[in-house]
């Protein structure tokens, strides 16, 4: 099975190094280490779980209806292939007229609003949040019915969405405005191709997005993995 789905989440700040390297943020800011804690906390969440999963005692009732995690690993895969392609194409102002279409603007012009690009990621960002958010939901109920051990760290992970994921989300929020800084700063530099270096950042900003926005539901996937390779 492809690696890129079976593996651990990696827990470093890609996004947030980024963000720094296109001096977009600055090495003091407020959440600089906000995407390494999240890594650890959901670490940490998972162990609390799993670490003794021999011990939790059997659920009276509990019906395994989960015995692979096959179909899990495929449909993450998918979703992920999906958005990356996604991502790529319209940044790339494909022919086949991506969802969401790279502005249509030369660098040469006399007026190149900023609100454009805005909206673009804007959509990109609800674009991964909604196919995530029903990934993530499947992922949780494929626990739910493996064992009682994994309903349980279904249960925890929904609380982590509606508590922890709420400040992630108003960080990435953040992001859009932030974008204005570099957008701003390549147009006064105005150096010939600033515009086609803006896209390659635009598009480089949105999958480390999407490898952030990943790691809960791949976390879950190994998890998932783990206990079936337990059990078998």
């Amino acid at each position: 099975m492809n690696q890129a789905v079976a593996s651990a989440p990696h827990r470093n700040a890609r996004l947030v190094r980024l963000l720094t390297e296109l001096a977009m943020i600055e090495e003091d800011w407020p959440h600089k280490d906000f995407a390494d804690r999240l890594g650890q906390m959901l670490s940490f969440a998972d162990s609390i779980v799993l670490a003794d999963a021999h011990k939790v005692k059997p659920e009276r009732g509990f019906v395994v209806v989960t015995d692979s995690c096959e179909d899990l690993k495929q449909a993450v895969l998918h979703t992920k292939i999906k958005l990356v392609n996604g991502v790529i194409q319209s940044c790339a102002g494909a022919a086949d007229r991506p969802k969401i279409r790279w502005p249509d603007l030369e660098e040469t012009a006399s007026e190149i609003p900023f609100e454009r690009y805005h909206r673009f990621y804007l959509s990109h960002q609800r674009d991964q949040d909604l196919a995530l958010r029903v990934v993530r939901s499947s992922a949780r109920e494929a626990l739910t019915g493996c064992t009682p051990a994994l309903k349980k760290l279904a249960v925890l992970d929904r609380a982590l969405e509606d508590t922890l994921w709420d400040q992630t989300y108003r960080m990435l929020a953040l992001i859009p405005r932030l974008l204005q800084r570099r957008f701003n700063l390549l147009q006064q530099q105005a150096q010939p191709g600033w515009l086609q270096r803006f896209r390659k950042d635009v598009q480089a900003l949105l999958l480390a997005e999407l490898d952030l926005r990943l790691q809960p539901v791949l976390g879950l996937v190994e998890a998932l993995e783990r206990e079936v390779s337990r059990k078998s």
